[in-house]
């Protein structure tokens, strides 16, 4: 079994901006131009929705206008939690699983704690995969979202 990855940032706001910011706000914080499907093409996406409702998709609007799916939303709890099935540029029976918990601490800050788990899902690939995520989510979670959290 591969470990999950568990990212936990401290950002300089509460626990409802924070959600808002990550899954209502988040082609503002999301880099479009190197971490999508469209930017394997050289060209920036243009946006990232993650739809709010449980069963909601989870996709990127890429820079020609065409939508390709990320995932489906599993929980939407504003100001508490998300977790989302998670596939970018592969299909759905490679998904792994994000979730995104926010716990307000005082003083206008907030805790936030990406865990992304199963990659059993990739099977032979999975500590390939693991290892690439894990460097990612140190910039679009751990730089890019906590830069935009405020």
């Amino acid at each position: 079994m591969t470990d999950p990855i568990v990212k936990t940032v401290v950002v300089k706001c509460g626990a409802a901006k924070a959600f808002d910011v990550f899954a209502r706000e988040t082609s503002r914080w999301w880099p479009l131009d190197n971490h999508s499907v469209s930017a394997g093409s050289g060209k920036a996406a243009l946006a990232i929705t993650i739809e709010p409702d449980v069963g909601g998709a989870v996709y990127e609007t890429m820079h020609d206008g065409t939508r390709t799916d990320w995932g489906r939303v599993l929980e939407y709890v504003p100001g508490d939690r998300l977790t989302i099935t998670w596939h970018p540029g592969s299909g759905a029976d490679t998904s792994t699983r994000v979730s995104v918990v926010f716990e307000d601490q005082g003083a206008g800050e907030c805790r936030v704690t990406l865990t992304h788990s199963g990659w059993e899902s990739w099977k032979d690939k999975a500590e390939d995969m693991r290892g690439n995520y894990n460097k990612g989510w140190d910039i679009v979670f751990g730089e890019r979202f906590v830069a935009c959290a405020k």
